[in-house]
């Protein structure tokens, strides 16, 4: 008999595992396989009370179900807490976008960048314009090329060691 208990409990964890079912509907395909096969083995001519194994196989179901509920309402708290910090996360975005609108207006779709180097200066300016706001920038770079073009330089003026342009279009 503890050989069909322990048959039954596998029967259970498998059922629970494979189909999706609900536990109660393997606890009563579990309970229906000990019963049978626990009647099988009394018509062979031997007499055997079941009853405390069949006990002790429910109480382990039980336990086992228990334990399966438990670890689902875990896992479902769990979500819902994410799905509710997803959405403050979500509200907090919206009123930092209705603050900047208001702060800087509607925003634009256009993002340009320009940037040019002063003739036989190390200076380069570069002027962007992202989100409604312009910024120039005066930096300080050596040309690493100077060398490889001579003492004037095969281009006298501006090219394209000298001129930069960037244009990116958000819609």
């Amino acid at each position: 008999l503890q050989y069909v208990r322990e048959t039954a409990l596998n029967r259970y964890r498998t059922a629970t595992v494979t189909s999706g079912g609900s536990d109660y509907e393997a606890m009563l395909q579990a309970d229906a396989y000990f019963t049978q096969r626990a009647d099988e083995l009394n018509r062979d001519g031997h007499v055997w009370d079941a009853t405390g194994e069949r006990a002790f196989l429910q109480g382990v179901l039980n336990q086992l179900a228990a334990a399966s509920q438990k670890a689902t309402s875990v896992q479902t708290a769990a979500a819902q807490a994410q799905q509710t910090t997803m959405q403050f996360l979500q509200s907090q975005q919206q009123m930092i976008q209705q603050l900047q609108m208001q702060l800087y207006g509607q925003s634009s779709p256009w993002n340009v960048g320009v940037a040019y180097r002063i003739p036989d200066t190390n200076f380069n300016l570069q002027g962007t314009y992202q989100q409604g706001r312009a910024n120039v920038q005066l930096s300080c770079v050596p040309d690493e090329y100077a060398p490889f073009l001579g003492p004037n330089g095969f281009v006298n003026g501006v090219g394209p060691g000298n001129l930069g342009l960037s244009l990116n279009l958000s819609i």
